[in-house]
This record gives structure tokens, sequence and C-alpha cells, in this order.
């Protein structure tokens, strides 16, 4: 797979990544089989969003354990600082994660 360069993050990962909105439209059990599918063929990018329903919590158990072998970014619609610690704090919950590679 062609590599690209996410502006100047530094990160480099396959040009193809997975955007998670439409998993919340699916069971935990069948998230976790699609997002680990995609891993396998060689997808590490994963992006989703704190409004993207439970998009979060299947990727924090999709890859439960694997943290450091993806990049992971997520979003907020938090106007104001205590709304964007709120809304990040949620998301690293359902992520099971203490980091966000890119978050917007």
């Amino acid at each position: 797979m062609e590599k690209v360069t996410l502006g100047r993050t530094g990160i480099t990962v396959n040009r193809n990544g997975f955007g998670a909105l439409p998993i919340q439209r699916v069971t935990g059990e069948d998230a976790t089989l699609i997002l680990r599918k995609a891993y396998d063929r060689g997808i590490r990018f994963f992006d989703s969003a704190r409004w993207y329903s439970d998009s979060e919590e299947k990727l924090g158990n999709a890859f439960a354990g694997m943290r450091d072998k993806i990049y992971i970014a997520s979003k907020t619609m938090g106007r104001t600082p205590e709304e964007f610690k709120s809304q990040l704090e949620t998301s690293l919950n359902m992520l099971r994660t203490d980091y966000i590679d890119i978050y917007q």
C-alpha cells in the first residue's frame, strides 16, 4: 500500500484509513471483526468522533492491548474549554487509551 504523511504530524500511514462512522450501525462483535480485518489488511489509521455514537467504544474494545500499533484521530464539538476537556476525557475513556494521535 502507498504511504502518506499526515500534514506536519510526522505520522506516516497507508493511504487508506478507516472512517469509524459506519460501525455504529453494527453490533460490538461485528465491529471488532470489521476493525480487526481492516487491521489485518494493513489499515493503521482509524478516524472517529465523540458524536459517532458508540464508535469510539467499539474501537477501544477492538484494539485493547494493541494501542501502540495503530493511530487514532477523533473530533470534538466542544465550544468551550470545559466542553473540550469533558469530551476529550470521555473519548479517552471510550477508546481505552491515554492519548489520541490527532484530536480535531
